[in-house]
């Protein structure tokens, strides 16, 4: 009997930009990782989502300077 041991890619999330997030929006790290992951559908999931993209985008551009 094999079997394949693939194990669950987990994603990295920026912990800074969730943190700014939850102050901004007043809502838990759980739903903003439910957003970011996909499970939430609703218009704020979208702005946070889109917002995240953007803000750790930021946060990368300034880590490679």
């Amino acid at each position: 009997m094999c079997k394949d041991n693939q194990k669950k890619k987990y994603n990295k999330y920026v912990t800074v930009v969730i943190e700014r997030l939850k102050d901004k929006y007043g809502l838990s790290t759980q739903f903003i990782h439910q957003s970011l992951r996909g499970d939430r559908v609703s218009e704020t999931s979208e702005k946070i989502v889109a917002e995240y993209k953007f803000l750790s985008a930021e946060v990368e551009k300034a880590l490679k300077k």
